[in-house]
């Protein structure tokens, strides 16, 4: 779907090329060769979150071009808002950083503790720093939809890292990384029935509001409909290793007799393997989804059989990529589909090597988030 406006307000797009092709003389001058996000100094703390910027610039200098910035714009910076700061975070950010590399543009990184409040704050705070463009994940839709009205006043565009359904802050963004979490939900349900011995199923859910969690509930819910399996609890772990552990536990007091726990979340999957190690539990079935550094060690074991696997990664390149092209004047897809597939232990190697977890040369851009 191409959407070459960031809203249906058709001055936005023309107001925001102008500012970049009014610039175009300056950022040609710039050292484009170097690398465009070195390790920095920590940057000034909003309140009730953490931010760092990250630039071409030596570390003594990103206070300093942070400050230009925030003075009115025009100090060619892209700002990304996190919804929190775990692993999956992370490697999103990495993908932003990565698609941002010779662009010219420097990067401030917000994130919210998976707080609305926070989140609000942080992209008012943005707003008020005068980015020549927002990066966004998600926290909840509605709070986003209230910073991403702010934005385009400030004719400021935007672009989404996850996005699952369409939703009312869609005429708010120029693009979105697609996670289509119906079809990853029948994935998960159908690789269940291939593999996993019929029964009682736990679900734990990332948090609802997303969007993200619902639309996996209903391909899931699709897929095991009639099918011998049942979801006996369903409950929010909240990206959460403990909360998500917790769900699992309390699952398991009331029905022991579970065959298949399914998260939507390896933050919290991690939490559940250890847990099912710990208590020597090797009759479950449990898949999770997308993945990090430590659900490789898990995955393949008694422990963890699968993963609907997505690169978060991927996710932050489109999400940046579609932020660069609109500034530099190119069309840009509205939906920009993410790849899906089912990981096991069996293919995991092949799997990432084609869609890496994350790209670590852009790790240390991390540093004060």
């Amino acid at each position: 779907m191409t959407k070459d406006t960031p809203s249906t307000n058709r001055q936005f797009t023309a107001i925001s090329r102008r500012k970049f092709l009014g610039g175009a003389a300056a950022l040609s001058g710039l050292a484009l060769s170097a690398p465009l996000l070195a390790a920095c100094g920590t940057d000034t703390k909003d309140a009730g979150s953490s931010g760092s910027s990250a630039s071409g610039t030596p570390s003594s200098q990103a206070g300093s071009s942070s400050a230009a910035a925030s003075a009115g714009g025009g100090g060619k910076l892209i700002g990304l808002s996190l919804n929190g700061f775990v692993e999956y975070d992370k490697q999103v950010a990495q993908g932003v950083a990565k698609a941002l590399d010779g662009s010219g543009y420097e990067l401030k990184i917000l994130q919210a503790n998976f707080s609305d409040a926070d989140e609000l704050s942080n992209l008012e705070s943005l707003v008020a720093q005068g980015v020549d463009g927002l990066v966004i994940l998600p926290n909840t839709i509605n709070n986003v939809l209230t910073g991403l009205k702010k934005a385009e006043a400030a004719k400021i565009p935007s672009s989404l890292c996850l996005w699952a359904i369409p939703t009312v802050v869609d005429d708010y963004v120029s693009g979105v990384a697609f996670v289509d979490s119906v079809k990853g939900g029948r994935m998960i349900g159908d690789w269940v029935k291939e593999n996993a011995k019929p029964g009682k199923v736990v679900v734990v859910q990332a948090v609802l509001g997303q969007g993200f969690s619902e639309n996996i509930d209903t391909g899931l819910d699709e897929s095991l409909a009639g099918s011998g399996f049942e979801v006996v609890i369903r409950e929010q772990g909240y990206f959460d290793r403990t909360k998500g552990t917790e769900v699992v536990q309390r699952a398991l007091q009331a029905h022991p007799d579970v065959t298949v726990v399914i998260d939507y979340a390896a933050a919290m999957g991690n939490g559940i393997a250890s847990y099912l190690k710990q208590q020597g539990i090797t009759n479950i079935t449990h898949v999770t989804s997308d993945g990090d550094e430590e659900m490789k060690s898990w995955m393949g074991t008694p422990y963890l059989a699968a993963s609907r696997y997505y690169s978060a990664a991927e996710t932050g390149l489109i999400g940046g990529q579609v932020m660069v092209d609109l500034l530099g004047g190119k069309k840009v897809e509205f939906e920009n589909a993410v790849t899906q597939v089912m990981m096991t232990g069996d293919n995991m190697t092949d799997v990432l090597a084609k869609t890496p977890l994350s790209y670590p040369e852009y790790a240390d851009m991390l540093t004060g988030v």
